[in-house]
């Protein structure tokens, strides 16, 4: 099995922080990936689509404003 580096290191990384082995982190890693991937929420390419929340509209104004207090 080829591993690519970057996982290999997030997977050391999370193991030490979790104290876990490295194959019990590869495998939470992997599963948060194809959950992610599996999950039934559309996407835009690079941004997830949240789901509807009733009662709760975000306006152009909000928007606006969350900009201004940056």
């Amino acid at each position: 099995m080829t591993i690519d580096d970057r996982v290999l290191a997030a997977a050391r990384s999370r193991a030490h922080r979790r104290g876990l082995s490295i194959g019990e982190a590869l495998s939470e890693l992997a599963l948060i990936g194809y959950e992610a991937e599996l999950s039934d929420l559309p996407s835009a390419p690079g941004f997830p689509i949240l789901p509807r929340v009733d009662g709760h509209v975000i306006t152009v104004e909000m928007v606006d404003a969350a900009h201004d207090d940056e």
